[in-house]
Formats: structure tokens, C-alpha cells, sequence
């Protein structure tokens, strides 16, 4: 097998896993901007013909963000999803952040955080939280699916991992503060 080729294929993969994870970023920060103009009393037809989009897809959108006035705190997530770093329910937790089939509470953030720049585990629920070492070759991400080397800090259990980059995301999601 030519090594050029193969370095070549794999610096395109991760290329396209950064931006995949862009692109995801992107559209998490438009949907709640949406949202975010929903709550603050703009009404689904407005914003769909200021943005162009149909009344629909506005409407899922906003329902996808976290919903808009109407249904406001009745939550839109089955009540069985708890955190996978602590186990804690999502109706104790108040707020999880998802992502492909994991889930994160603001105190598992919190341990997450201390994990990676402390470098010691921390015990959780679930099994110990440790930080990843540099050289490790299979931990991914959980949240955006980068290795250990493409990223400054990845802290993981036996089920779940995540970066010091998807940390900063999701300390950003638990301290945003909405109106409704």
C-alpha cells in the first residue's frame, strides 16, 4: 500500500470530521438564534419570510432548538435520556446536552473540565472519569467523533468520551439563559 496515498486519505478523513463538526456547530448556533428570535416575540411567519424558509421548517427549527412560547417547558425529550457520564435523568439535571446517541449534564461538565486539566479521575456513577493520554490511538469523542491526537484534552468512561473542544460547547449550552 503507498504510505502518501494512505497519509493523504487520512488527513482528508480528518478534514472531513472537522468539518462535519463545523458545519454541526453552525447549525446548532443558527437554530437557536431562531429560537432565540422566536422567544423574544417574533412569530413563526415572520421569521420564516425574513429568513426565507418555509412557516414549516421554521417550525421545526424552533421545535428542534428546544421549542418555541407555546409548549415552552413541557420539554421535548423523552423522559427516560439521562446524563451518560453520571446516569442522572434528564428531569433531575434540568438540562442535558445530546449528542449522537450521548448526553451531558452541567456537573459532569464540571468534572470533564477538572479531569482534563488536572490529568487525575475523578469517580462517577457510571465508572471513573479519566483523561485520556496524548499518545492514545482509539478514544473518540462521543459529541464530534475526533481521535484523542486531534484535539487538546479528551476525558472518557468505559461508554463515553468527550473533548475539551465539545466541553467548551456544551459549558456554553448549560449557561445560556432563555426566557420563555
Amino acid at each position: 500500500m503507498d504510505e502518501r496515498l494512505l497519509a493523504a486519505a487520512r488527513q482528508a478523513h480528518e478534514q472531513l470530521i472537522e468539518a462535519d463538526h463545523a458545519a454541526e456547530v453552525a447549525k446548532a448556533q443558527f437554530h437557536r438564534a431562531v429560537r432565540r428570535l422566536h422567544l423574544s416575540g417574533a412569530s413563526l411567519r415572520e421569521l420564516a419570510a425574513a429568513l426565507n424558509l418555509s412557516h414549516q421548517r421554521v417550525h421545526q427549527i424552533v421545535e428542534t432548538a428546544g421549542g418555541g412560547r407555546r409548549w415552552g417547558r413541557r420539554g421535548r425529550l423523552p423522559a427516560e435520556l439521562a446524563c451518560s457520564f453520571c446516569a442522572q435523568p434528564q428531569r433531575k439535571s434540568r438540562k442535558l446536552v445530546a449528542g449522537p446517541d450521548v448526553y451531558i449534564c452541567a456537573s459532569c461538565v464540571d468534572v470533564a473540565e477538572l479531569v482534563i486539566r488536572s490529568g487525575q479521575a475523578a469517580d462517577a456513577p457510571l465508572g471513573p472519569l479519566h483523561s485520556v493520554p496524548d499518545d492514545a490511538v482509539q478514544p473518540r469523542c462521543s459529541f464530534c467523533g475526533k481521535r484523542r491526537h486531534q484535539v487538546t484534552g479528551l476525558a472518557a468512561t468505559d461508554d463515553a468520551a468527550i473533548c475539551s473542544e465539545c466541553l467548551a460547547l456544551c459549558r456554553e449550552i448549560h449557561s445560556e439563559q432563555l426566557a420563555v
